[in-house]
């Protein structure tokens, strides 16, 4: 039986901060305290000259080891929110980098916090239609260029990081869900971002710098609001009851709205992944490394029925059922 998802590689920078640490430099922040709500302790920051592209390669070519040439992928997506440039594209970059043929179909996808499963959608839409037999999917986010050392609703909670799925057309149809509410997407955003910062600019005004903010009272209430019914809708349209579920993989935004989803749907700890204490917010990595972690652990295996949902930036939601 062909597995939908063939394997995954994570990276995660060495750089690391420690949130304990945090209360000396940031006394005024009481770091420690916050801790049970964001459930993380160390956090990974790419070193300041490291590119979006170089956290991709890391872990795109370690997922591409031991794959022979005639096995290679034949489609190549990238999903990210912080590329290096506006144009060329990151997988037209990364494809080079590694030596990937010409043939390669290449783009990328400007997705956050629920981009995995709607990557893992566009692969299998691919696949099913012929386009293509074999794609390499990579996630990377480079958080750290754009959040402000003083900003500590994000400061404490983002990592960046790189996964790279390598997909094949599973012998079962994944069953997907997805949704946006655009009416709240200004409730994360980067300010002085893209063509934005040009528009209308005076010659003379120097450029401001990236600026991240996020909402968190807000995106908490959207999320335990509605994204338990859009997982409890997911399970009906795969036809098949929550509690026959073997494993839960959420984005793992914080503990306490894992926590939250997890009590509002009665879902059993030992079912519910939530690994945010050693690697932190990955955005729209963090399915696939806590996926990866979760195998790595023993509490994933292969057969098993899983769900994985993601929710965040736009704000939007998608998810799906399949077998692992």
């Amino acid at each position: 039986m062909t597995n939908f998802i063939h394997k995954i590689e994570y990276y995660l920078p060495e750089k690391t901060v420690d949130c304990f640490e945090l209360d000396k430099s940031k006394p005024h922040w009481h770091v420690q305290n916050s801790l049970p709500k964001t459930g993380i302790r160390y956090l990974h920051r790419a070193s300041n000259d490291e590119t979006t592209l170089q956290i991709a390669y890391k872990a795109a070519s370690k997922v591409l080891e031991n794959i022979s040439e005639d096995s290679l992928p034949d489609t190549l997506i990238v999903c990210t929110q912080t590329p290096d440039q506006l144009l060329p594209h990151v997988s037209a970059c990364l494809q080079h980098e590694l030596g990937l043929p010409a043939s390669t179909k290449c783009f990328d996808i400007s997705l956050g916090c629920s981009g995995y499963s709607y990557g893992l959608s566009i692969a299998y839409g691919y696949m099913a239609a012929g386009i293509a037999q074999r794609v390499l999917f990579v996630t990377v986010d480079n958080y750290s260029k754009i959040i402000a050392p003083d900003n500590k609703a994000a400061y404490i909670i983002f990592s960046d990081g790189s996964a790279a799925t390598i997909l094949d057309k599973p012998a079962q149809n994944p069953i997907f869900k997805f949704g946006t509410d655009g009416s709240r997407c200004k409730s994360i955003i980067c300010n002085n971002s893209a063509i934005g910062v040009m528009t209308g600019r005076d010659s003379e005004t120097s450029i401001a710098a990236p600026d991240f903010q996020m909402d968190g009272y807000s995106v908490f209430q959207f999320t335990v609001k509605t994204i338990p019914q859009q997982i409890a809708q997911l399970a009906t349209d795969a036809d098949v009851d929550m509690a026959d579920i073997d494993l839960f993989i959420f984005h793992q935004a914080s503990r306490k709205v894992l926590e939250a989803i997890g009590k509002k749907l009665k879902i059993p700890e030992n079912k519910l992944i939530i690994d945010l204490y050693e690697v932190g917010n990955t955005t729209s990595s963090s399915i696939p490394i806590a996926i990866k972690r979760a195998e790595e652990s023993g509490k994933l295996k292969r057969g098993d029925k899983i769900m994985l949902f993601g929710f965040g930036i736009g704000l939007s939601w998608s998810g799906l059922v399949m077998n692992y």
